[in-house]
C-alpha cells in the first residue's frame, strides 16, 4: 500500500472510530486492552488496530518509532526465572509485563509493543510450541457489525481463524460451538471484562472444535473464542477474540488442559498493570477533549448556520415588502389615473396596460374608450375596423370595403385601446 493510500484509509477509520457510539468505543479500546492482561490478543486486524486509538495517531509511525523499521520483527522466548517461569516482556514500553508457567521443554516466541501513546498494541505475537508439535497461538482479535461495515460475527470469525493460521494449517474445518466453562471463570476475575460488563456489554465464552493438516499431518484441537458484544442487542456489533490449541489427532482434550492451565498461571507484573491504567487513562482524556472540541465546533457551526438561516429569511422579507410597496404605488397611479381619465377622449390616461391586453388576448375580445359612458368597454371579438356613433353603439368588421355612411348616424372609425407602458 503506497503512502496516499495508507493515509486516505487511516483517515476513513478514524472517522469511523470518530462516529462509534460510546458503547463501541469502550469496546474497542477493551480489546487492545487484554493485549496487556494476559494471553488473548494478537491484532491480525490492521484496520481494527489503526482504527482503536484517539484521532490522529498512526500506528505504522509508532511501529517505527518502537523498532527502527516496520519490516523488521525480531522474536525472542524472553527471559526465564528462578522458578522456570518464562517472562513477557513489553518492547514498546520497554518494562516486563507478566508470567507464563510452561511445562518442561515447551518454548515460547514472544514479538510484544504496546504503544505508548495510545495504549493499543503496535504487535503482539506469543506463541507456544510444545516437545510434540503442539502449537498454542493467539490468532488475533477482529470486530463484526456496524463496526466492521456490516460482516456478522461468523463471517468475522472465520476470518480471524483463517488469517490467524495462516501457514500454520491447512483444510482447516470448524465443528460446533459450545461453552468453554473455565474459560467464562477466567473472564469472571478480570478487572477488564468486569468493567465492560458494567458497561451494558456481554462476554461470551466458546470453544469449537477444529482439524487440518499441518506439515502434511492430520491436526486437531480447539479454538476458543471471546466475544464482546452489547447485551441487549447482541447481532448489532461487537468483537471477537480467537487463540487456538493444536496438535497430533488424539491429543486434543489433553492439549486443551494444557493450555487452561498455562493460561491460569499468567501473572501480570503489577508495575505494568498500573502503566497501562496510567496510560489508558491518558488515552480516554484526550479522546474526551477530542469530543467536547467536536461537539464545542459542531454547536458553533449549527448556531452559525441557524444565524445564516435568520438573515436570509430578514433578507427575503424585505424584498417582499418592498415589491408590495412597488405594487401599492403601481396600483396607486393606476387608479388615480382611472379617475382622471372622465368622460374626456382617450389622450394617453385611460390606465389601460399590458396586464389588460394580455386578458383581453385570452378571452379575444377589444377594449374600447367609450365617449357616450366616459369608461373602458370591452366587447367580444377583434376586427380590423371598428366604428361607433357616440351613443353606445357600436359597428364591427374586417370588410375593408365597408361604408359607415351606409348606417343611419354619425359614425366614427375609432381604435381599440392598446397598453401604455
Amino acid at each position: 500500500m503506497n503512502k496516499s493510500s495508507e493515509t486516505s484509509s487511516k483517515n476513513t477509520n478514524m472517522k469511523t472510530f470518530k462516529d462509534f457510539s460510546r458503547s463501541q468505543k469502550i469496546l474497542t479500546i477493551t480489546a487492545g486492552l487484554l493485549a496487556g492482561a494476559f494471553f488473548l490478543f494478537d491484532e491480525q486486524d490492521n484496520t481494527s488496530m489503526e482504527s482503536s486509538g484517539y484521532p490522529g495517531e498512526v500506528i505504522n509511525q509508532a511501529d517505527n518509532r518502537l523498532t527502527g523499521t516496520a519490516q523488521s520483527h525480531p522474536v525472542d522466548g524472553g527471559s526465564i526465572t528462578a522458578d522456570g517461569k518464562v517472562v513477557l516482556y513489553d518492547k514498546g514500553l520497554q518494562m516486563p509485563m507478566g508470567t507464563y508457567t510452561l511445562p518442561e521443554g515447551w518454548k515460547l516466541i514472544q514479538d510484544i509493543a504496546i504503544d505508548p501513546s495510545t495504549n493499543m498494541p503496535v504487535r503482539y505475537q506469543v506463541d507456544i510450541f510444545g516437545t510434540q508439535g503442539e502449537l498454542i497461538k493467539a490468532l488475533g482479535t477482529s470486530r463484526y457489525g456496524q463496526m466492521a461495515g456490516g460482516m456478522s460475527y461468523e463471517q468475522s470469525l472465520q476470518r480471524t481463524v483463517a488469517s490467524g493460521l495462516s501457514g500454520e494449517l491447512e483444510q482447516i474445518r470448524l465443528g460446533n460451538p459450545e461453552p468453554d466453562p473455565q474459560a467464562e471463570q477466567r473472564a469472571a476475575k478480570n478487572e477488564i471484562y468486569r468493567r465492560v460488563m458494567n458497561q451494558g456489554m456481554q462476554v461470551q465464552c466458546l470453544k469449537i472444535p477444529i482439524s487440518g493438516l499441518r506439515h502434511g499431518q492430520k491436526y486437531e484441537g480447539y479454538i476458543q473464542v471471546t466475544r464482546i458484544m452489547p447485551a441487549n442487542n447482541p447481532h448489532s456489533y461487537g468483537s471477537v477474540t480467537v487463540t487456538c490449541a493444536i496438535g497430533q489427532a488424539g491429543q486434543s482434550m489433553a492439549l486443551m488442559q494444557v493450555k487452561n492451565n498455562i493460561d491460569d498461571s499468567f501473572t501480570i507484573d503489577p508495575a505494568y498493570q498500573q502503566r497501562r491504567d496510567q496510560l489508558q487513562a491518558q488515552v480516554l482524556n484526550r479522546q474526551s477533549q477530542f469530543h467536547q472540541e467536536q461537539m464545542a465546533n459542531s454547536r458553533a457551526t449549527h448556531q452559525q448556520r441557524m444565524l445564516d438561516n435568520q438573515n436570509r429569511f430578514n433578507a427575503h422579507q424585505q424584498n417582499m415588502a418592498d415589491m408590495n410597496q412597488i405594487q401599492d404605488a403601481r396600483q396607486e397611479s393606476w387608479l388615480n389615473g382611472f379617475r382622471n381619465s372622465g368622460s374626456s377622449s382617450n389622450n394617453g390616461n385611460s390606465g389601460y396596460d399590458g396586464q389588460d391586453a394580455y386578458i383581453d388576448g385570452i378571452h379575444e375580445r377589444s377594449t374600447f374608450y367609450d365617449p357616450d359612458s366616459g369608461y373602458e368597454r370591452s366587447l367580444d371579438g377583434q376586427y380590423d375596423y371598428n366604428y361607433t356613433d357616440g351613443l353606445g353603439n357600436y359597428y364591427r368588421t374586417n370588410d375593408a370595403n365597408f361604408d359607415p355612411n351606409s348606417l343611419q348616424g354619425d359614425w366614427q372609425e375609432v381604435e381599440p385601446l392598446s397598453p401604455e407602458y
